[in-house]
């Protein structure tokens, strides 16, 4: 695949891979780390560009004669569940998206990672409600709609705070099935995340709506314990080199998805409704 080609190519490290866990530390100047396991918190392509950007980081900042051995949490485990597997100092790294509460928690790497596609969301709606949604060209307007979010979301708070009527869910794939049937009116779904998910749900009478695109700020950053300040460090220095010399977004344009919703973003057409967030 293109991305692994990329990975293999560019970066060239000596890795010990290994699914077990193992906590971090530098032994003869080896760095070790524990990252959750492939594909458990977003599909494969995507958690591909995180571990790789953060490998590409690392090389960038490696001291000569440094191994670096990654291992992988043995477990799927949700986003909310490996935030605290690091704060526990079981897994020593998670990308995810910012907030106070997770600022004050983990040490983030204040580098936003896919820039800011993730920021811009359209509804997927059912596809014979698209006529309701044509009315709609105000915050106020989207109010009178039901939105699903889920209950550990970032995002659920930002609709919280702009009174946006909310039903939650612990389970992801179970939104969809809810949305088809009526239990709320619409989501609100990145543009590297609604294709996809049209592919596997559309069935259930769902479409992308036609007309609006949400925005709020919605930085997506690696994660680390806050008894690890050098790493995080590190991290942000390796991220801001291979910013520089255009490895980071070559890297990116290799993510099918994320290359796709980056040109899309570029000629976006629609009616914009801005969202405040709660900081």
């Amino acid at each position: 695949m293109q991305y692994a080609v990329f990975f293999y190519a560019c970066l060239c490290l000596s890795l010990t891979l290994s699914h077990s866990s193992m906590a971090s530390s530098v032994a003869k100047g080896d760095l070790y780390l524990t990252l959750p396991k492939t594909a458990s918190l977003e599909p494969e392509a995507t958690s591909h560009f995180y571990e790789q950007a953060l490998l590409l980081a690392l090389e960038k900042t490696r001291q000569a004669n440094e191994q670096i051995h990654i291992y992988y949490h043995s477990a799927n485990v949700n986003r909310e569940r490996s935030r605290l597997l690091v704060k526990q100092g079981v897994l020593d790294i998670i990308w995810s998206s910012s907030n106070k509460k997770r600022e004050q928690e983990l040490t983030p790497v204040k580098f936003n990672l896919i820039r800011g596609i993730n920021e811009y969301r359209l509804l997927l709606i059912r596809a014979d409600d698209q006529s309701r949604f044509d009315q709609v060209k105000t915050l106020a307007d989207l109010q009178q709609f039901k939105i699903g979010s889920g209950i550990h979301w970032s995002d659920t708070e930002v609709y919280r705070f702009n009174g946006l009527p909310l039903v939650t869910s612990y389970a992801y794939e179970s939104m969809f099935r809810m949305l088809g049937l009526r239990r709320f009116d619409y989501m609100a779904r990145s543009i590297q995340e609604i294709n996809y998910e049209i592919e596997q749900y559309g069935k259930l009478g769902l479409a992308i709506e036609k007309n609006l695109v949400i925005h709020y700020p919605q930085p997506i950053y690696f994660f680390v314990n806050n008894n690890n300040p050098a790493l995080a460090k590190r991290i942000q220095q390796g991220l801001e080199l291979a910013r520089e010399d255009g490895s980071l977004d070559a890297l990116f344009l290799s993510i099918p998805n994320f290359r796709q919703a980056w040109e899309q973003l570029q000629q976006l057409n629609r009616k914009m409704i801005e969202l405040q967030t709660p900081e």
